[in-house]
């Protein structure tokens, strides 16, 4: 299954609005009677799309970060605020980027220069590993509103513009007396223009892994929603790439079904339209999807395992259930895949492997049910609420972020030592994991990985024999 953005989390990153629409230019036109003319008007701004990407700085300590955005507003060099529309609280688990970003919302704002924006979580559940290697939970009520200037202006002209949010985990996330979890949201904040080439990182509109329910199809169009509420069009072509999941088999887009679930990689175009360059058909209508990253397992090879959503879709899914646990049960016919669209694994030193008997803690993975997932009820211990059950017909590996110091580094690769006080060191119990490189790895901040070097990896976790190997698809320097 596939799955697939400065205000950047640190810690959360977010990184959202890209929908440019052209705005009509209204223009008043006098007329002339017995009484007198009727005077000029203004004509309104011209309006442009504007992706609006959410993500985090990566903090080694937290495990599940989901956010509630409740109002957000752009301020412009006048002084004025520009609300943007949010029909009902959007939530987001940003903890899971790991230093990228992922759509939060798409939203045509007037052309013009801003320096500051605002932005209101009405909500926010944080999940840390505490040092007896067990996962604990705050939620947090309150709402929290964030002043964020802009160092470098918002200009919004013709061209689509993607405006990243990074939440910044190691600031927002702290330790209180008695060793609560305490949270003070801070951002980070960039923009970029839409490029609409195929290779744009996600800070630059090329979103990897989107999931979501096909709502809609027209000609070479489909349209999809995603689980915050936000509505996709996205246009196909002859790159379009297909593929099927789990016995979803799809060779082009005229094997789609409303209700459909599916993962997309997709591009930004400069007029404010989607691109697909991938589809991938996951599970058809009335199953429900989750992905999220494996806590515990069970069983050799694995029966069933305890996993926290940070995204999904279906049928009893709910943004408001990201960051809690739920059981996930394996099913007898299961079948696996990797969601590598776009990306290579020939020519590594490695075979990666991803099924029963290479799973375990640590992994971010999709499970797909053709049934929608049961209710939960009660509590799974470090606080956290049990959201319910799922038996899965259907798994695949997902990209995932870890970071650490760089050593043994090599053309190849490298080993990446692991914070001792980490999440995931606290959850597996490894203190290192080995990175792989190839020619499809993007170097973000730096030429190459050197020894002593602190940096985040973004790409495949594998496990076999008591060991984690990971593909990077992204090395980002820290």
């Amino acid at each position: 299954m596939t799955q697939t953005a400065t205000g950047r989390w640190a810690g959360c990153t977010l990184l959202i609005l890209a929908m440019a629409t052209a705005g009509t230019i209204g223009c008043g036109s006098g007329s002339s009677s017995s009484t007198g003319s009727t005077p000029p008007t203004t004509p309104p701004a011209a309006s442009t799309a504007v992706l609006v990407n959410m993500g985090d700085t990566p903090s080694d300590s937290v495990l599940e970060c989901a956010v509630t955005v409740s109002a957000m507003s752009f301020t412009n060099t006048s002084g004025t605020s520009v609300p943007v529309t949010i029909a009902s609280p959007m939530t987001m688990e940003l903890a899971h980027l790991r230093g990228t970003v992922a759509p939060l919302m798409m939203q045509s704002i007037p052309q013009g220069t801003y320096n500051a924006m605002s932005i209101t979580l009405s909500s926010a559940t944080v999940t840390s590993m505490t040092s007896s290697h067990s996962p604990a939970q705050q939620v947090f009520s309150t709402p929290m509103t964030v002043n964020i200037p802009l160092s470098t202006p918002l200009t919004v002209g013709s061209n689509a513009m993607v405006m990243n949010l990074d939440l910044n985990l190691s600031t927002s996330v702290g330790t209180g007396s008695g060793g609560a979890i305490t949270f003070t949201p801070t951002f980070d904040a960039s923009a970029e223009t839409a490029t609409g080439n195929a290779s744009a990182t996600p800070e630059q509109g090329g979103m990897m892994q989107l999931v979501g329910n096909v709502t809609g199809m027209s000609g070479s169009t489909f349209t999809m929603g995603t689980l915050q509420g936000m509505s996709m069009s996205l246009a196909t072509g002859s790159n379009t790439q297909y593929q099927g999941m789990n016995g979803q088999t799809m060779s082009n887009m005229g094997m789609m079904s409303r209700g459909q679930i599916m993962t997309v990689n997709a591009t930004l175009q400069p007029g404010g339209t989607w691109t697909a360059n991938s589809v991938t058909a996951m599970m058809g209508s009335g199953g429900v999807m989750s992905i999220g990253m494996i806590t515990a397992t069970t069983g050799s090879p694995v029966t069933q395992m305890t996993m926290f959503p940070d995204n999904g879709i279906g049928a009893g899914m709910m943004a408001s259930l990201l960051a809690n646990g739920m059981t996930v049960n394996v099913g007898g016919s299961a079948t696996y895949g990797i969601d590598d669209a776009g990306v290579s694994m020939s020519g590594l030193s490695i075979t990666p492997q991803f099924d029963a008997s290479h799973m375990a803690a640590g992994q971010n993975i999709a499970a797909a049910s053709s049934g929608g997932m049961s209710s939960g009820g009660g509590m799974m211990g470090g606080g956290m609420m049990n959201m319910g059950s799922m038996t899965a017909a259907g798994f695949e590996l997902e990209p995932q972020g870890l970071s650490g110091t760089v050593a043994n580094a090599s053309g190849s690769g490298f080993t990446l030592s692991l914070p001792s006080g980490s999440a995931f060191t606290l959850l597996t119990g490894a203190s290192s994991v080995t990175v792989y490189q190839t020619s499809q790895t993007q170097m973000k901040g730096l030429t190459a990985a050197t020894n002593g070097q602190n940096v985040a990896v973004y790409g495949y976790l594998f496990f076999n024999a008591g060991s984690y190997n990971f593909v990077a698809m992204q090395i980002a320097s820290m």
